[in-house]
């Protein structure tokens, strides 16, 4: 296939941010709650609300996060495709991209514990690595997919070689 430049970027990202959204969704829905998880964040993360309504989902909240979920992930997917494509002529970058996917699963998890008290204990680290797990893996695979010199070069060169053995 061929690199569609942003609009592959942006896809990667939307199926990622998909994916983790419909993670907690479903954890959400079995807890009885649906959407407190976007709430929470919402209030937390974008709204500045240092005591979140943790009963009640917040329309407010909900799309707020919602906004800012779509456009973290839509950047990650765009500098993740923009790796991806680099890496079909590039070790280092191949490199690059495993040290990015390490880096976004952990990430997030970083961000909540530093956000708040309340976001520290709602989203055990399990959780987070989960859904980010998923997410990783959908991304994964939908550039893995369209990249066929990516999947050769990886392939060809082992992680880490130096560039002289992609010749």
């Amino acid at each position: 296939m061929t690199h569609l430049g942003p609009r592959e970027g942006i896809t990667t990202g939307v199926i990622g941010a998909v994916i983790v959204a419909a993670f907690y969704l479903l954890l959400d829905t079995v807890n009885g709650t649906p959407l407190l998880t976007p709430s929470i964040l919402g209030e937390v993360l974008v709204l500045r609300n240092g005591t979140p309504n943790l009963t009640v989902p917040v329309g407010m909240a909900i799309a707020a996060y919602t906004v800012v979920h779509l456009i973290a992930f839509g950047l990650f997917g765009l500098f993740l495709a923009r790796m991806v494509h680099l890496s079909e002529r590039s070790s280092v970058a191949r490199y690059g991209v495993l040290q990015l996917l390490v880096a976004f699963l952990f990430a997030f998890y970083g961000v909540l514990a530093v956000a708040s008290e309340v976001t520290r204990g709602l989203f055990p680290l399990w959780g987070v690595l989960a859904a980010n797990v998923a997410a990783a893996l959908a991304m994964g695979a939908y550039l893995w997919n369209r990249h066929p010199a990516f999947r050769a070069a990886i392939r060809r060169t082992p992680l880490g070689a130096g560039d002289s053995a992609d010749a």
